[in-house]
């Protein structure tokens, strides 16, 4: 009898959660990645009634340790600058709430969408950018690499252990993919080859881009790194400014949001003239294309290249960010070191199994920036 009643409310749930996909998918494109056509996960589970399978990975990634401390993890200032500067927390909602608003503006899939933007810095280890760098020099001398796409890989994959019936998360393929964010040929698993993922994960790498390129402009004038005056000098932020009113171009949120709304339209209408010119109708299509879809016009592309040099020669090369970050990889640099040589320092069941240089390396990048600076100088009192 209980195996009866077990089987029933399994079918229930099962048929519950494919009429709620079927009705979130219709509502999608042809090429959008559906629901109901998601190659599924590793470890069979049994469906959620009330949530779709994309649903479901985002509130397993939400609910992550990484996850959580990502909120100690600088984006590009020094939380110690100021409360009101990014940090890699606030930057993956941003990319989230792009991601939704660009899925939804091309009928693809926003949950998907939402899930791969909350997952795609899992993985960066602290003080930012220079921090990524730092490690991948010090797995360079034991012929390893590190990246912080692979390493979120491995947060979701490995470290997040948070049910008895699989390791990881067990994400769906999909998710998983987006995540992984190649831009090469690459073997999904099942053996077929494709040159680019779903919309969906090319749409997350844009929403990222949007998001950190309009949130460091917001910042770097947040800190005086350069003035509203100098934007002048750069087509897309001009651009942007010049459609709005008197009052509001002096206003640093008014040009930020403008900016934001600039890039978004201009995104949407290049990736639906992409869908036009390479004649796409199917997400086979959209996998098999020579070209990636969600991209801007040569022509704009130009453009956001000056944007991103702008910040670049105005902000992440000034003298107080590149002092930060060099100070970073060396805190960096020296734990790894360390640690090489006082293995007991790692705790004793972290990755078991794997060699000396990955288990500091994993450490490590799941340290936020301030334990990272404490562990430092408590080695750096011990030394003395």
């Amino acid at each position: 009898m209980q195996i009866v009643q077990f089987l029933f409310h399994m079918s229930k749930e099962t048929l519950d959660g494919a009429f709620l996909a079927t009705q979130f998918d219709s509502q999608l494109a042809p090429y959008a990645q559906h629901n109901t056509n998601s190659r599924g996960r590793r470890y069979s589970e049994i469906p959620d009634p009330s949530r779709i399978p994309f649903q479901r990975d985002r509130d397993r990634i939400i609910h992550t340790k990484a996850f959580r401390r990502l909120k100690g993890k600088m984006q590009v200032v020094s939380p110690l600058k100021g409360d009101h500067f990014r940090n890699r927390l606030s930057h993956t909602l941003e990319v989230s709430q792009i991601a939704r608003d660009l899925a939804r503006s091309l009928q693809l899939n926003e949950d998907l969408a939402e899930a791969i933007a909350l997952a795609h810095d899992l993985g960066h280890p602290p003080f930012g950018h220079s921090g990524e760098g730092a490690l991948n020099k010090k797995m360079k001398e034991h012929k390893s690499h590190f990246e912080h796409n692979e390493q979120s890989l491995r947060v979701v994959e490995v470290f997040e252990s948070r049910y008895q019936e699989f390791p990881g998360l067990n994400l769906t393929f999909e998710v998983l993919e987006g995540i992984q964010k190649h831009e090469t040929f690459f073997d999904r698993g099942d053996g077929k080859k494709i040159l680019w993922p779903h919309l969906e994960g090319q749409l997350v790498d844009i929403a990222d881009e949007i998001a950190y390129l309009s949130a460091d402009l917001e910042d770097g004038l947040r800190g005086g790194f350069f003035k509203i005056p100098d934007l002048s000098t750069v087509e897309i932020p001009s651009e942007a400014i010049a459609t709005l009113d008197t009052s509001e171009k002096k206003d640093r949120s008014a040009i930020i949001r403008r900016i934001i709304r600039h890039l978004l339209s201009q995104i949407i209408s290049d990736t639906k003239e992409n869908l036009k010119k390479h004649n796409i109708h199917t997400l086979s299509e959209v996998q098999q294309c020579p070209e990636k879809i969600v991209a801007f016009a040569p022509a704009f592309f130009e453009k956001f290249k000056s944007f991103k040099q702008f910040l670049w020669d105005k902000y992440y090369l000034s003298s107080e960010i590149r002092e930060n970050a060099d100070r970073g990889k060396k805190i960096i640099s020296e734990i790894f070191d360390f640690l090489f040589t006082h293995q007991d320092e790692i705790p004793s069941d972290f990755m078991k199994g794997e060699s000396i240089e990955r288990r500091i390396c994993d450490y490590i990048a799941g340290m936020t920036d301030e334990f990272a600076e404490r562990f430092w100088g408590q080695l750096t009192i011990n030394n003395k």
